[in-house]
């Protein structure tokens, strides 16, 4: 890896570290080590570099960090759900219903935020202009 590139911390702010934090704890549950929380984190630090790309802009790194950490909650959600259905008691109708709805919503996010990033991108392209003539002679 280039000397040039950021190390990505999400740490670096208060509230990106404490709601990353939250998740991370959710992931690991109560029994959760600190090497199983350090090893999540990475995870989420390196799909929010692998999704910044090399040189990214301030706006495309704080939505690559958001896309990483929907991804992130999305993924959760699916967990949960999964687990909750094959536990000994079940779900009700009702309870999968909001789950799946949790579900989505938490795709929707994920995948919104991959396309603002799109349009940044696009966006931050400089635009070429040809001007072509056309001469009778």
């Amino acid at each position: 890896m280039s000397q040039d590139i950021v190390k990505w911390n999400l740490a670096e702010r208060v509230m990106d570290n404490w709601a990353v934090g939250k998740l991370i704890d959710w992931a690991a549950g109560k029994d959760g080590n600190a090497k199983t929380k350090a090893s999540l984190k990475e995870e989420l630090c390196d799909l929010a570099a692998e999704l910044a790309g090399l040189t990214p802009s301030p706006a495309e790194r704080l939505l690559a960090e958001t896309a990483a950490t929907s991804w992130f909650a999305f993924r959760l959600h699916e967990a949960q759900y999964a687990s909750s259905v094959k536990s000994e008691d079940g779900i009700t109708l009702a309870q999968s219903e909001h789950a799946q709805r949790r579900i989505d919503r938490a795709h929707r996010r994920f995948l919104s935020t991959l396309k603002t990033l799109a349009a940044v991108r696009r966006l931050a392209v400089p635009n070429l202009q040809i001007n072509v003539a056309r001469r009778n002679c």
